[in-house]
């Protein structure tokens, strides 16, 4: 027997899917593995998925694996490997406002949109269970009846599952693959079958029993995002009920403009339903970790989730509003909400089409060239960057490779890099070197942080684990061969860390060389997204290729604000004075050494914000696919004469209050077509 202490590293602990991966590697050994909580808690199976989620394993936790078998050696290797390597992955304040009838309700935007439609009201999933006796003559029929129940249930989420990974890539079909080993679990089949015989109870029954024991274990867990798992039970059990009935869902026909209201959307219904109609999703339950909510950004479906006590209020056909942007649903909204978001939206194309206008080259009115370069990150987002027109793709955020697929070889990185190389197309591809750590913790591989956002992240947690980076530079480098790919930096400090980069990039390209393998030319550029970088821009301009402008973490550390934080989410101010000087010394940093600067974040995708930007002397735009039509649209209305003239009047201000009264009077009298006062950021009420 092999005894070995283990830690659960990930922020996010064993939830469902870092639970099946575990599952998934421990029974391909055929030695009995078990794991115990050394805090006293309970004992699992790790071939068991059920056993394994009910350690309540939250970050930090010390477990004790023994092992014992044949095979004991290797597959302790292989479940130290799985452990060092992590798994892992907010909740949100809710305030509801009433003006007269039109309810404004505060949630969670999980997936970015503004849609007007109407309500349609989605009962819950719950099924009515009875109870009654069965005699001991029919006790093995009964049996019987759950198991072929099970195997069907299983049967149809395997289904569910193969439409999800063709539809939204491998990343979302291991939601459905933690789905389909609960319902192949032994633990939990047996519990069933087990209170089945021992109470002479129908199989509703004992699920319904079961099941609410589980709810109620989990709903006593600490940990928010693993509490949060609790619907995958949920889940789970409908869909054993739906089998034991053998009714067929009703298929929906949705209207054109359908938003679905629900208290808790479960993501099997989601992935099932036909949603060429549907528009957007709002639920009471849910977070940006939700499974539903991980769906929503998957399909391309506006969502605002966690929206507590807004279901009541809703009635199917009602008007409603959701704008994901600003984490809110309004129903029954006024006349004048109403025209404010229709100016918003009317340029807009419905889900799914391609709007002309947003293809081909964007000028602005005095004839300034801007490019609009893509964001993305998941296979599922691929289809955006043709469908909007984007000029290449500006930022790859390539950690998502390991917090979702585990893809830590260089072949495996290699063939991914080529695939978004050959999305891109001549503009290129812009890959961001892995930035682990903050609020990617998801695939971070050390002990939890106090002070994360400020610890060892990117390119620091790079240098450290320079075997990991090496790996990564190779693959990119490999892939260059077929396919225009640069390289950018994280989180650079000063051109000592740039330099250090290059050496071994040099020392990677000697490597392929020697080995006779292909690689290409890849430029290095530098993320400016700390205050250090904007000090030092003229220092790091002469080290790189390029610059990328990171504004959403550019605006946390120049004003020491975590964007993360309810509590102190009235300092995150976008337009504060030391951002735009920030900015605007960066941009002629970046000009003065004749290298290009790219600007990306929550800045580039918002349209009065871009129109800032381009006062500033930024020409190239990264965003999320999406927000593409609504800022080609206002840069292609304004002058960037007019534009510089309203943001050197912003540079003189002495605050963010200042800044923002500035850009709604401006903008809105300058261009009241394009900035309608909703669109406008709204100025805070002075004493």
């Amino acid at each position: 027997m092999i005894e070995r202490k283990l830690l659960v590293k990930a922020r996010l602990g064993l939830h469902a899917r870092a639970a099946a991966k575990l599952v998934r590697l421990t029974t391909a050994f055929r030695s009995k593995i078990i794991l115990r909580r050394v805090d006293g808690g309970p004992t699992a199976d790790a071939k068991s998925i059920l056993s394994v989620l009910m350690l309540a394993a939250t970050p930090g936790t010390e477990l004790e694996a023994s092992v014992e078998g044949v095979d004991e050696a290797a597959a302790m290797t292989a479940i130290d490997k799985l452990f060092a390597d992590s798994f892992g992955e907010r909740e949100v304040v809710v305030v509801m406002k009433e003006q007269s009838r039109e309810i404004r309700c505060q949630g969670l935007g999980v997936s970015e949109g503004i849609v007007i439609g109407q309500v349609l009201r989605m009962v819950d999933g719950t099924a009515q269970v009875s109870r009654w006796r069965v005699t001991d003559n029919d006790l093995e029929k009964e049996q019987q009846r759950f198991r072929h129940a099970a195997a069907a249930a299983s049967e149809k989420l395997r289904t569910i599952r193969d439409q999800a990974e063709g539809r939204l890539g491998k990343e979302h079909a291991y939601i459905f693959d933690a789905h389909v080993l609960l319902l192949e679990d032994e633990k939990l089949l047996g519990d069933i079958e087990e209170y089945i015989i021992a109470e002479q109870v129908n199989s509703e029954w004992a699920i319904k029993v079961v099941g609410d024991e589980l709810a109620a274990l989990y709903s006593e867990i600490n940990d928010d995002y693993l509490r949060e798992r609790g619907a995958d039970i949920e889940d789970v059990m409908q869909r054993l009920l739906e089998a034991l009935s053998g009714a067929q869902p009703d298929d929906l026909h949705l209207a054109a403009d359908t938003v679905i209201v629900s208290r808790d959307f479960l993501p099997s219904a989601l992935a099932e339903l036909d949603l060429t109609h549907a528009q957007a999703l709002a639920t009471d339950s849910g977070g940006w970790t939700s499974h539903t909510a991980i769906l929503a950004r998957g399909i391309g479906l506006p969502a605002v989730v966690g929206l507590k006590d807004f279901y009541r209020r809703t009635r199917t056909g009602d008007k409603i509003i959701v704008d994901s942007r600003q984490n809110q649903v309004i129903l029954h909204p006024s006349t004048e909400t109403l025209a404010e978001y229709r100016k918003q939206t009317e340029q807009r194309s419905p889900r799914g089409a391609v709007p002309s206008h947003d293809h081909g080259a964007l000028r602005t009115l005095d004839g300034i060239e801007i490019k609009l370069r893509a964001n993305i990150e998941l296979p599922a987002e691929f289809d955006e960057v043709e469908k909007y027109g984007a000029s290449g793709i500006g930022l790859y955020r390539s950690e998502f490779l390991l917090a979702h697929n585990g893809l830590t070889s260089e072949q495996e990185q290699c063939l991914a890099y080529e695939a978004v190389a050959r999305l891109a197309g001549e503009e290129g591809a812009i890959i961001r070197l892995f930035d682990l750590g903050g609020e990617n913790t998801r695939a971070h591989f050390r002990e939890p942080e106090k002070n994360p956002a400020l610890g060892l992240r990117a390119i620091r947690f790079g240098l450290r684990n320079d075997s990991v980076m090496r790996r990564q530079l190779r693959a990119i480098l490999l892939a260059a061969a077929t396919g225009k790919l640069k390289i950018v930096l994280p989180m650079i400090t000063d051109g000592n860390e740039v330099k250090r980069i290059k050496a071994m990039v040099d020392e990677e390209i000697a490597k392929l060389t020697n080995e006779g393998r292909d690689f290409g030319d890849v430029p290095i550029g530098a993320m400016i997204e700390v205050p250090a970088a904007v000090i030092m821009a003229d220092k790091i301009a002469a080290c790189v290729d390029f610059f990328e402008l990171g504004t959403n973490d550019l605006v946390q550390y120049t004003l020491a604000v975590d964007r993360g934080n309810d509590e102190v989410a009235d300092w995150f101010r976008t337009l504060h004075p030391a951002v735009l000087e920030g900015i605007n010394r960066s941009l002629k940093a970046a000009q003065h050494a004749g290298i290009p600067a790219i600007v990306c974040g929550e800045m580039a995708s918002t349209p009065a914000y871009a129109v800032l930007l381009i006062g500033l002397g930024a020409t190239d735009l990264s965003m999320t696919p999406a927000a593409m039509p609504l800022v080609r649209k206002a840069l292609a209305g304004i002058d960037s004469a007019s534009a510089r003239t309203i943001v050197e009047e912003c540079l003189t201000c002495e605050g963010a209050d200042e800044v923002e009264y500035l850009v709604h009077a401006r903008l809105g009298s300058r261009w009241p077509d394009l900035f309608p006062a909703s669109s406008l950021p709204k100025p805070r009420p002075t004493e």
